[in-house]
This record gives C-alpha cells, structure tokens and sequence, in this order.
C-alpha cells in the first residue's frame, strides 16, 4: 500500500497515463493523453495537463512516474523515446508540476507490484515485454538497482543459442542487432507474422487468431515461446530465482505458463527447477501501481 496518496504517471510510446491512487492503492480518478509531437518541452506540459486533469484535491500529492527507460539518480537513459532520453526528468517534471516526482523504469515498477504477496526471502525476475522491453529484480524484499540503476536490462542480451540465420535482419533501435528485444516486443511478434504471411497485422489480432486454430498464426506464437524458453533459461542461470513474472503484450498467457518451462532444461544446468513462471494479471495498472509503491518507499 501507498503511504498516503498520490499521483501516477505512465509514459508509454503512445500515451500518457496519469491516476489517483488512494492511500489503500485503489485507482480514484484517470486521464490518459496521446503523447505529444516534438520537443522535450511538450513532454511537460503533457505530463503538467495530464495531471491538472484529475482535478484541484491532488495539489499536495507528490508523483510517481513509470518509464520505459533506465532512470539514474533521476537522469533519464537508454530510453526508445528519444525526446525524453539523456535528460534530467525528474528536475525538470518537479519544476514543471510544482511538486516532488520519482522516477522509476517499467521493468522495477512491475516487479515491484508483483512482489507484495511474496516472501521477503524470495527473489522475482519481472520482464515488461511491450513495444519497448523492460526488466526488474527483487531480492531480500528490495530493488536489486545496481551500480547504474540498469538491474535487469535483459531486453538487449542477444538471443541465446540462435539457430542458423535466426539473428539475420534483426536490427535494434540501440545500435546493434539481435537483440531480445527484436524478438520478444509487439514489433517483433508483428515483424515474425509479416515475414511468413508479407501481411502486418498487431499482436493482438495475431494471438487471437491463434487461439482460433489459424496455423500461422499458431507457428508464430510457437516461435515466440521457443525464443522466451530460451531467454528466461538464461535469466534462472544467471539469478536462479523463485518467480519470472511477465507484463504486457505476452500472447496467450496460460499457454505460454505452461509451455515456456517445458523449454527450460534444454538450457539450465538444473535437473528440476523449481522457478515459476507466471503472467501478471494487472497489466499496465501494476506499472501505475508499482511506481507508487516505490515512490512510498513501502515496495
């Protein structure tokens, strides 16, 4: 729960998403705006309109925001929104809104909502899988953060044991190809359907289709479980922890649950893991949720 409540702030690739959340971490009021054409300037005016939106009683709370970006003592980096990225955000959205802010990448928010009910003891690995991919660590009931505040920045490890011509063409927005998140993103899922079929259709429509019996469609959703078989064996080698939770676009939740483990002992030097892979029933509310929860300091 929040300590008090408070203002939170989603910046996606497409959206602003502002909401009250109650001192009980209930959702009271939301906006939710485009985001803005152009300058970094208008990407605080957005997020200034998106919080005077939900109205005069929120003049004393403070904000949490949830990026998808690596935030260090409030600079802003290794963001796919380039308008925003290299810049000190938090200074400038506390000028902007007149009020403290925190910032906190989606890979942190999520694992930090996710991990409320959990033992303090155990470890969860949280991996934001959306147009842009987003990781986050919790270990001994706090944020693994790291010299760089860049813990679990599994998106751009490249693709482990490629097959044959597997990372051909996969060229990513960071500089370099192969990488995860070429493969496990809406666009590479979409990208995926578009090289079988030459149609682009979203990542929805391709699940959907999918879950009806299409066999392309099924083939592509096939692949996507092989490749995040593969990444999240990496991830239990590295880390070993209790929970993998995934957020955001993941296709057919309950069955890629049951189908990723069965991946796994191809590619961890463990007989029987005991590591549980679950699917976030929240989605894009545990990003709201979880910054406030860090901004508390209760996470």
């Amino acid at each position: 729960q929040a300590s008090g409540p408070m203002i939170s702030l989603a910046f996606h690739h497409d959206r602003i998403v502002a909401a009250t959340i109650s001192d009980g971490g209930d959702f009271v009021l939301a906006s939710d705006f485009a985001t803005p054409d152009g300058d970094y300037r208008g990407w605080l005016l957005a997020a200034r309109d998106a919080v005077d939106a939900l109205g005069d009683g929120t003049a004393a709370m403070k904000v949490a925001v949830a990026l998808p970006a690596i935030v260090d003592e409030g600079v802003v980096s290794f963001t796919p929104l380039a308008t925003i990225g290299q810049s000190n955000l938090q200074r400038d959205l506390q000028s902007a809104l007149g009020r403290e802010v925190g910032l906190y990448g989606f890979g942190d928010c999520l694992a930090a909502f996710e991990a409320r009910d959990m033992p303090k003891s155990d470890t969860l690995v949280a991996l934001w899988i959306g147009k842009s991919c987003h990781g986050g660590i919790r270990a001994n009931g706090a944020r693994l953060k790291g010299a760089h505040g860049a813990a679990g920045n599994w998106a751009h490890l490249q693709l482990p044991s490629p097959v044959p011509h597997e990372l051909d063409g996969r060229h990513c927005w960071c500089g370099r190809s192969g990488c995860l998140e070429t493969f496990l993103s809406e666009s590479g899922f979409e990208d995926d359907y578009e090289r079988i079929t030459g149609e682009r259709h979203d990542a929805a429509s391709i699940a959907a289709a999918a879950a009806t019996g299409d066999i392309v469609a099924d083939s592509v959703v096939q692949v996507f479980e092989d490749r995040l078989g593969r990444a999240t064996a990496t991830i239990i080698s590295l880390f070993d922890p209790q929970m993998i939770i995934l957020g955001g676009m993941v296709p057919l939740p309950e069955r890629l649950e049951t189908r990723v483990p069965r991946k796994w002992p191809g590619y961890v030097q463990i007989n029987r893991t005991k590591t549980r892979l679950a699917v976030s029933a929240h989605c894009a509310d545990a990003l709201l949720k979880g910054a406030a929860l860090l901004m508390s300091g209760n996470d």
